[in-house]
């Protein structure tokens, strides 16, 4: 069983930590622009009378003009029936995704324990949420019973590599960084990193080698 800091407030990673993506799942080729959830922004669009190659130029303009994007923003820009995209988005994830028993179970037994806890990811704010809802922990009107925040790239401005992006968290929790914990699977992006921003504690969940997708600033880079 995985020792508990006493810390009252955990930042939980989600990619690689609570979710995983099944074999073939971000084949390069099923990606646009080096993201998993554009093709879909993208196949919208051609419904709606885009030329294919229009659209995707479209998308990445709005991906250059857009440094710190969500998905709700290609929703807005190209006038995309919003009921739709979510739907179509929420059963990729589905379709796409497993959850880590481990790290949901954890999740778990620390909102049942009364521990503050807040997602820290390098997903925008509803890729998070996505997740969150494939992976059982999050509603599908996109509420939280277990998370008090959702830090996604778009809300913080940047990814968990960049030690200001940790600085700026904890400056919207209610504890000092001695009483907070990360809880993820990168030993360097969750524990090394956070650890200069003043943040000691730490619990790194052993996944050996895995497939991930990391949407960096907003722009998904190509999965590694």
């Amino acid at each position: 069983m995985t020792e508990i800091p006493g810390c009252s407030c955990f930042l939980v990673d989600i990619d690689g930590t609570l979710t995983g993506y099944r074999p073939g799942a971000v084949a390069r080729e099923k990606l646009l622009h080096g993201n998993f959830l554009l093709p879909v922004i993208r196949d919208m669009m051609v419904a709606r009378s885009w030329e294919k190659p229009a659209a995707e130029a479209a998308i990445l303009d709005l991906l250059n003009r857009t440094v710190f994007w969500d998905y709700s923003d290609f929703l807005a820009e190209f006038r995309l029936p919003v009921k739709e995209g979510f739907r179509r988005m929420k059963e990729w994830h589905r379709e796409n995704l497993f959850a880590y028993e481990d790290g949901v179970s954890l999740v778990k037994r620390l909102h049942a324990q009364g521990r503050n806890l807040f997602i820290m990811s390098n997903n925008p704010y509803l890729g998070c949420l996505f997740k969150l809802q494939a992976a059982g922990l999050a509603e599908d009107d996109f509420s939280s019973p277990y998370f008090r925040r959702i830090f996604g790239t778009n809300v913080l401005r940047g990814c968990k590599s960049v030690p200001e992006v940790w600085r700026r968290a904890l400056a919207q929790i209610p504890a000092d960084p001695s009483d907070v914990c990360v809880i993820g699977d990168n030993p360097c992006e969750d524990g090394e990193i956070p650890a200069s921003a003043g943040i000691a504690s730490h619990i790194i969940l052993d996944r050996g080698t895995i497939v991930r997708g990391v949407e960096n600033t907003g722009r998904a880079d190509s999965p590694a």
